[in-house]
């Protein structure tokens, strides 16, 4: 699953964009006797969608020439949709099994043998 989009080069033409999402990850809070914080993050990135290739400085940092890093501050170009989002989540439906799971998996190990859910 992706978005289909144009966008804009960095030489200011536009092109037909492919927007995939990867790295897609939870965030669980709950103290005791403390209301439960439940979040997602996810990168966001771009390729052409006629070549397949990955939109070149789309959200990696300069490999060129420690030279001109040094001489030539550069402001890297990334291109707009493309980057980290982070949601928060109204309920725990849509994690709730990874955190069962993963409190189940805890207590299959030796260091939490005789442990109980609370």
């Amino acid at each position: 699953m992706a978005l289909n989009k144009t966008f804009q080069n960095k030489d200011g033409g536009i092109s037909n964009g492919y927007y995939r999402v990867r790295e897609v990850g939870t965030y669980y809070e709950k103290n005791k006797d403390d209301p439960m914080t439940l979040a997602a993050s996810f990168v966001v990135e771009l390729f052409d969608y006629d070549t397949g290739n990955e939109v070149a400085d789309s959200y990696k940092p300069s490999t060129e020439g420690a030279k001109n890093r040094i001489t030539e501050p550069r402001t890297p170009w990334v291109p707009e949709g493309v980057g980290v989002y982070s949601l928060t989540l109204a309920d725990m439906e849509p994690v709730q099994n990874l955190i069962i799971k993963a409190y189940d998996y805890l207590k299959t190990l030796s260091e939490f043998n005789g442990a109980t859910d609370c």
